[in-house]
């Protein structure tokens, strides 16, 4: 992504962001400011601070978290909002696992205004789960009202951003091959190139449409510079009926970075 700072436009925009405290694990939750990119989109990010050892879950949060749900159903001057998911890490033990983040988190948001010109009020709902010992679903409600004015780039945003996994085709991998048989879906993986990616992989996440699968990484075997990597490994779900090879998305997760593929060949 490449991020432009606000003084090569003609206008930006002012942040005023509500503050929420909350018991149960969570310490806050606000919008911090951010900037305007040359194509006219806004990106902010929603900080959440924990307390010390509490948790709280990524996109898809593994067999044992709580899915987060965003809205903006309620924001104003609004097209559309984007979240861009930092790279995460993996909690618990072999039987009762997650994904997510540890003590805090800033996810970053994208967010496309109806009229640039014009103040935006965006509001968020944020049904998240934290934990501990015993894990807590949580809403919150997160606002601000942005109006044109002075903006400036925000270096802790853009290092969230920056620890997004890391997209293949933006660093030339070639795309793994699959096969699909008999309900199982096998992919294969250039060992070169993931281990060039990321270190220590600890997990695969596999989505299938709707259906998600996630494979430890000692449950892939490595051979002929070729990792594979196969849907039966994985007990949470079956594969749907159709499937296309283009849209079959990968996200290999390591203990320094994440690294995401897109489509396989077959």
């Amino acid at each position: 992504m490449k991020i432009f700072k606000f003084g090569i436009l003609v206008f930006g925009f002012l942040i005023s962001s509500s503050l929420i405290v909350h018991a149960n694990g969570l310490v806050s939750a606000k919008i911090t400011d951010g900037w305007i990119e040359k194509d006219q989109k806004l990106i902010f990010g929603l900080k959440i601070d924990l307390n010390k050892n509490w948790k709280t879950y990524w996109r898809l949060p593994g067999n044992a978290g709580l899915e987060p749900l965003f809205t903006f159903d309620k924001s104003e001057n609004v097209l559309a909002a984007k979240i861009m998911w930092p790279s995460p890490i993996i909690f618990g033990d072999d039987n009762l696992w997650s994904i997510g983040y540890k003590d805090s988190v800033l996810i970053p948001l994208e967010v496309t205004p109806i009229d640039t010109s014009k103040p935006i009020k965006l509001e968020i709902q944020a049904d998240i789960g934290l934990c501990e010992d015993v894990c807590i679903p949580v809403t919150l409600n997160v606002s601000y009202f942005a109006t044109p004015g002075q903006n400036q780039e925000n270096y802790e945003i853009l290092g969230a951003i920056l620890s997004e996994p890391i997209k293949s085709d933006d660093i030339g991998f070639q795309p793994p091959q699959c096969i699909i048989k008999n309900g199982e879906l096998i992919i294969e993986f250039n060992e070169k190139n993931v281990k060039t990616g990321i270190e220590n992989i600890e997990l695969f996440v596999i989505e299938v449409g709707s259906s998600v699968f996630y494979v430890k990484s000692k449950k892939a075997y490595i051979f002929d510079d070729r990792i594979t990597v196969s849907t039966k490994n994985s007990v949470e779900t079956e594969l749907p009926g159709v499937i296309s090879r283009e849209t079959i998305k990968t996200t290999i997760i390591g203990s320094n970075q994440s690294l995401e593929f897109v489509g396989c060949s077959g």
